[in-house]
């Protein structure tokens, strides 16, 4: 492929391409989070092993559609950061409704009302503006407070 093969591509219409491993994306544009679980002792988490985390079993584990729902569960205030990212922000660990644990970005909250258990949804957007070769954006996910 040549320079100028490469520049006609960037700016295609193209699929938007998952920014995370857990990120999917069906026919129809929507986004979802999948985790694997294990069929022995029911963890599910957001990248393949070779073994069960929790109870060591070799079995294949099964990919499964994660809800967009959850509870807070850890959070850090990040007040320096790289330059260009807007500060302060939150850096929050969240355990999903499912049973999956995610770390992302949580935004749109009143740092007052910060507590363990606040409920959260999962929200799906370009991830910051980034293309692939082909010209496709890139999705990914964070966190808005729910509701109650």
């Amino acid at each position: 492929m040549t320079q100028s093969d490469k520049s006609a591509n960037v700016g295609a219409a193209t699929e938007p391409r998952p920014a995370h491993r857990a990120v999917r994306t069906g026919s129809d544009g929507s986004h979802w989070i999948e985790g694997l679980r294990c069929e022995d002792c029911g963890a599910f988490v957001a990248d393949a092993a070779l073994a069960c985390r929790r109870c060591a079993s070799r079995k294949p584990l099964v990919a499964v559609r994660s809800t967009g729902t959850g509870k807070l569960y850890s959070w850090t205030v990040i007040h320096r950061s790289y330059p260009g990212i807007a500060v302060p922000f939150v850096s929050a660990i969240v355990d999903l409704d499912s049973g999956m644990t995610l770390k992302g970005t949580l935004r749109d909250v009143d740092m007052a009302s910060l507590r363990p258990g606040l409920p959260v949804r999962v929200v799906f957007d370009d991830a910051g503006g980034a293309r692939d070769s082909q010209g496709a954006p890139y999705v990914g996910f964070h966190f808005v407070p729910g509701e109650d």
